[in-house]
């Protein structure tokens, strides 16, 4: 129980008694300290927030390894984000859609630090007001807060450790009506760099002479990472304000060393033939934003209308230089080939929402619309010759098309308080017009028309202010990105081909759950067991062709792979064991069944996960931190993983009155390499990856805060957020990754 609940009882059970009989009790007043100590993790059932700024052990992480310590979130060990189990996620940054984050969040979470997001917000039930795609919900990143006072304040934040480095700073002021937020953050690889071992082991149980092959290899890489955000607002009076702001990232990265060699075998092991292959090359993401906001609020608290535009830019090219060498029994025609692929993203967005509270506020009507209007494009061309200067470009393989996604939607959603019963319903349209241009396969252009109705509904049995039970229900939808679609074959490593899928179409997910949740002084948290079901999935799969020399052509692609239910229950408890110590642990438990349609896969298995975060401050204000979790079996529609761990220590203290803020922290400490292991089944086809990541990490972090505000710029009540793109190919499951 914290020192603000002991004074308040302390009061009522006194009664009557006089401020002078208090001050007897405890001296004077005027040395009389109320602290009153925040909540780290929040939740009412339909979502969960994590105070990063009031847990000192994230201090020197990065937002990647920060995001470990959320409930409802797990990251695997090749950095895939889960929530609640489902990679298939929207990601905002206050709300609004960030495009830095479309392409590759991973790669960008790694080198983020944690210091520059002050909560991180789960949503597992977004209702009809958010966009309908994501069906593993929101997870939303708050680096701004509310307040009003004028004046001006800042961090300046700088953090080394053995895998990266970067330098961030988060400035704001407010005068009169007047606010402004900034924030710059610079990251980069440092002493280590980010090593993968892999092995893959492809298996032929209809062929015994060319029976096993398998690749072997070992990779590096370095990044650099520029991000700028600028935000803000301005109050003419109480029922008018405006707001702009606008964000820049730069993600330069670069393999600094890839290795592999691959050789077949036959059934009793003897080598058939042999090759190796050097790799270099760069994966560049650019992306700017600027958005704008007018929000006009009636005499009616939360009677309000606002309007918003968003547009988004963002420009990724990808370029590898191949080299193959050191052949045994293997023929090489051309030593080197080049790829190159260019990906540019436009999108303007305009949105209007309307909120009207009536009958004494017991009731709230929610109504609005949106167009999202996207312009992208991809290119990719590859090459083959002896030697850089001789390099053929292969028009079979050049690929030019536009991708056109118009999205028009509508949304209505009702929330009522009915005594102890409160109950909220909304439906959603999406019409969608979706088209790809191909300039040199005019066979593959097409155009459809997706129109989708999406409704969600919640009852929840209020016991007490501390206490419920919800019931609810939830639809969500996904769509295919031009990546997933892109016809486009990545050769880069000779025996695997990575390539789209055009014939995608979006996919549809629904969820119903039952939570019971309870906040106690010591004890809070809740529990639920929720039944899923997802119609046309979008997932990866893999199909093998016959290739040179015999070799085996694997090839890694997306498909509309028919439905999925899975069954599970879990929860999260916090416990504030002492004033100075409290605990937090979570867990999930569910059993999936998968099945496509053609061509007929199935499979099934238990799969879950657990994490724990302890956090005590020792006399003179050294905060200690610990926290590990694990996930177990992780089901695909042909294979599964195999599981991973996560663990990581962390003290920190304060000095010069909380001014300056030292952090030390270590993470995946005990071994060198952390292991990862996954396995796919496609007929007599069987694939094996075995993945070691040199992660471990020891670190030391520095912040300054300055200044007199904790305020930030203010928002409108309508933040666009437009990610609904499908994450799955965000994330490679071998070959080159950043």
């Amino acid at each position: 129980m914290n020192t603000f609940l002991l004074l308040s009882a302390l009061m009522a059970s006194q009664g009557s008694q006089s401020a002078d009989s208090l001050a007897d009790m405890h001296g004077d007043l005027q040395e009389l300290v109320v602290v009153a100590k925040k909540e780290v993790i929040k939740s009412d059932g339909a979502s969960l927030t994590y105070d990063l700024a009031e847990d000192d052990s994230a201090k020197g992480l990065t937002l990647l390894d920060a995001l470990k310590k959320v409930p409802m979130v797990t990251v695997d060990g090749q950095d895939v984000v889960y929530i609640n189990g489902d990679s298939n996620f929207k990601i905002c940054v206050n709300g609004k859609e960030d495009p830095m984050l479309q392409a590759n969040y991973s790669r960008i979470f790694k080198s983020m630090p944690a210091d520059a997001v002050l909560k991180i917000e789960v949503i597992t039930e977004p209702g009809a007001k958010y966009d309908a795609e994501g069906s593993g919900g929101v997870l939303n990143l708050i680096t701004e807060t509310k307040q009003r006072k004028d004046g001006y304040s800042g961090t300046l934040s700088a953090a080394l450790s053995n895998r990266d480095y970067n330098l961030s700073f988060f400035g704001k002021m407010k005068y009169d009506r007047f606010s402004l937020d900034a924030n710059v953050t610079y990251g980069a690889t440092s002493f280590l760099d980010q090593t993968t071992d892999q092995t893959f082991t492809n298996i032929n149980d209809s062929d015994d002479t060319n029976h096993k092959q398998v690749m072997k290899s070992l990779q590096k890489v370095g990044f650099n990472f520029v991000n700028a955000g600028l935000n803000a607002s301005w109050e003419p009076d109480e029922k008018n304000l405006f707001t702009f702001g606008g964000s820049f990232m730069n993600l330069d990265g670069k393999i600094k060393d890839y290795h592999s060699t691959t050789g077949m075998y036959n059934l009793v092991n003897l080598l058939q033939w042999q090759y190796s292959q050097d790799i270099n090359g760069s994966l560049k993401m650019l992306s700017a934003s600027a958005n704008a906001s007018y929000q006009h609020s009636f005499d009616t608290p939360g009677h309000r209308f606002v309007l918003a535009y968003l547009y988004n830019f963002g420009r990724n090219p990808l370029d590898l230089y191949t080299e193959t060498s050191n052949p045994v029994n293997y023929d090489i025609l051309y030593p080197l080939l080049v790829n190159k692929n260019i990906n540019y993203n436009r999108e303007h967005t305009f949105q209007l929402d309307y909120a009207n509270p009536f009958g004494g506020e017991k009731h709230k009507l929610e109504t609005g619309a949106k167009i999202i209007l996207r312009h992208n494009t991809a290119t990719g061309e590859s090459g083959v010759g002896q030697t850089l200067s001789s390099i053929t470009y292969l028009p079979e393989k050049e690929v030019d098309m536009m991708q056109l996604q118009d999205i028009y939607a509508l949304y209505a959603s009702y929330t009522g308080h009915f005594g102890n019963v409160s109950a909220n319903a909304g439906l959603r349209y999406e019409h969608t017009r979706m088209s790809i241009r191909n300039r040199f396969d005019k066979s593959e252009d097409f155009t459809r028309h997706l129109n989708d109705l999406v409704p969600n509904a919640a009852v929840t049995y209020i016991f007490s202010p501390v206490s419920n039970l919800r019931l609810s229900y939830q639809m969500r939808i996904s769509r295919p990105n031009i990546r997933q679609m892109s016809p486009y074959q990545q050769t880069a490593l000779g025996t695997m081909v990575q390539e789209g899928n055009p014939n995608l179409e979006s996919e549809h997910s629904n969820r119903i759950s039952l939570t019971y949740t309870n906040y106690g002084r010591i004890f809070g948290g809740n529990v639920f067991a929720d039944y899923r079901y997802t119609n046309n999935a979008i997932a990866e799969y893999i199909y093998y062709t016959q290739g040179e020399e015999e070799s085996m052509i694997l090839h890694q692609t997306t498909a509309n792979i028919g439905h999925s239910q899975e069954f599970g229950m879990g929860g999260f408890l916090n416990m504030y064991l002492t004033n100075k110590m409290n605990l937090s642990v979570n867990g999930r438990l569910a059993y999936v069944k998968m099945q496509s349609f053609s061509p007929l896969f199935k499979n099934h298995g238990w799969t879950g996960n657990y994490g724990a975060n302890w956090n005590y401050t020792m006399p003179g204000e050294i905060k200690l931190s610990a926290y590990g979790g694990q996930t177990f079996h992780v089901i695909q529609l042909q294979g599964s993983f195999s599981g991973w761990y996560y663990y990581g220590i962390g003290v920190s203290r304060g000095f010069l009155n909380d001014k300056l803020t030292v952090a030390l922290n270590a993470s995946s400490f005990l071994q060198s390499k952390t292991p990862f292991h996954a396995n796919t089944h496609s007929g007599a086809q069987h694939t094996y990856t075995d993945s070691y990541s040199g992660s471990w990490r020891v670190g030391v972090n520095l912040t300054w805060n300055f200044g007199h505000l904790n305020s930030s710029a203010k928002k409108t009540d309508l933040n666009i957020d437009n990610d609904d793109i499908s994450k799955s190919d965000g994330n490679n499951k071998g070959g080159i990754s950043f």
